[in-house]
């Protein structure tokens, strides 16, 4: 699994690719896309200022130890659509996803990338990596996140009160699991 931290391996789909980072290529629509503030709305990121600062966090993405991330290529005109990471850790013996995000671009939102790229990196993970469980988490507020998630077969199992910085406010964080038996069960369905 080591080797996955430093070259992500392409993951094909039929609307998507999903292919190692590649700041020097990636990074102006990378840019572009973060120039939209509701990417902000329910994540710790901000706008940025300049080029620099999200080639540097496309490095972090890439480079970061215990992160398996990709870019997300729309596989008909090649063009960068988003971002999507994992962090696989070894606890108590089992290996689990820790935490897992995405990164779409607006004009791409509810048009199945997400779905694939979920269920591309799910099968990875449970049959490649050999995964247990898949842990996530979302702002209860937000919705379409929950909703997406749960779609996927994500159960619930706590809510906590948290602050969120960004708004200097107690929100709700919901925290979610995909069992690999659970997608096992479900996964006929979802990838059909």
């Amino acid at each position: 699994m080591n080797s996955y931290f430093k070259e992500a391996p392409i993951l094909k789909g039929k609307s998507i690719t999903l292919r190692n980072i590649k700041p020097e290529i990636d990074n102006l629509s990378f840019y572009k896309m973060f120039l939209d503030p509701d990417m902000h709305l329910w994540t710790g990121n901000v706008i940025p200022n300049n080029e620099l600062e999200t080639f540097e966090l496309l490095c972090r993405y890439r480079d970061l130890d215990g992160l398996i991330s990709w870019s997300i290529i729309k596989t008909n005109t090649q063009e960068f659509i988003g971002t999507y990471w994992i962090a696989p850790y070894e606890l108590e013996g089992r290996w689990i996803i820790t935490a897992e995000a995405q990164r779409i671009g607006k004009q791409y939102w509810r048009g199945g990338y997400t779905k694939e790229a979920r269920n591309l990196i799910y099968e990875f993970a449970f049959f490649e990596l050999d995964m247990e469980e898949i842990h996530g988490i979302a702002w209860k507020n937000n919705i379409n996140s929950c909703k997406s998630m749960e779609s996927m077969g994500f159960e619930l199992f706590k809510s906590d009160k948290k602050l969120f910085s960004k708004r200097n406010q107690e929100l709700i964080e919901n925290h979610y699991i995909l069992t690999k038996k659970k997608w096992i069960m479900m996964r006929g369905n979802l990838l059909s």
